[in-house]
């Protein structure tokens, strides 16, 4: 129930915790349906972050595998503190997309730069 509540801050529709994800990629075809990476969040009452992905639908125009690669390579550049870097691989995913909104709005919102004791995940302010 978690994962559910979380889907509007994150602007995705489906999250997924580590494990699903991991079954789901090594058991099912991209033809089926894929599974995205999002974050490292920290919900509202847990101390720890948590890793959550996003189920998506077989490839389509609005959402390519070029897409979810480029959005792949920007988490990546986020976390590891290079912003510069992930937003201009997050220019490369489609406008349409709410996770790239999410992590966007994050960056602009820390002033494009990564607070000094930042961990690499985003807390969330709402349940």
């Amino acid at each position: 129930s978690r994962l559910e509540t979380m889907t509007r801050q994150v602007q995705a529709s489906i999250l997924i915790d580590p494990p699903t994800a991991a079954v789901i990629r090594a058991s099912l075809p991209t033809g089926i349906c894929r599974v995205r990476r999002l974050a490292r969040v920290r919900p509202v009452g847990l101390s720890a972050p948590i890793e959550v992905s996003e189920l998506l639908p077989p490839a389509c125009p609005e959402l390519t595998d070029e897409h979810l690669a480029a959005y792949e390579s920007a988490l990546t550049a986020f976390e590891s503190r290079d912003w510069p870097f992930a937003l201009e691989r997050l220019k490369s995913v489609s406008f349409h997309d709410g996770a790239t909104d999410f992590l966007t709005l994050f960056i602009d919102q820390h002033g494009r730069s990564p607070p000094t004791n930042w961990d690499g995940s985003i807390a969330l302010l709402a349940k």
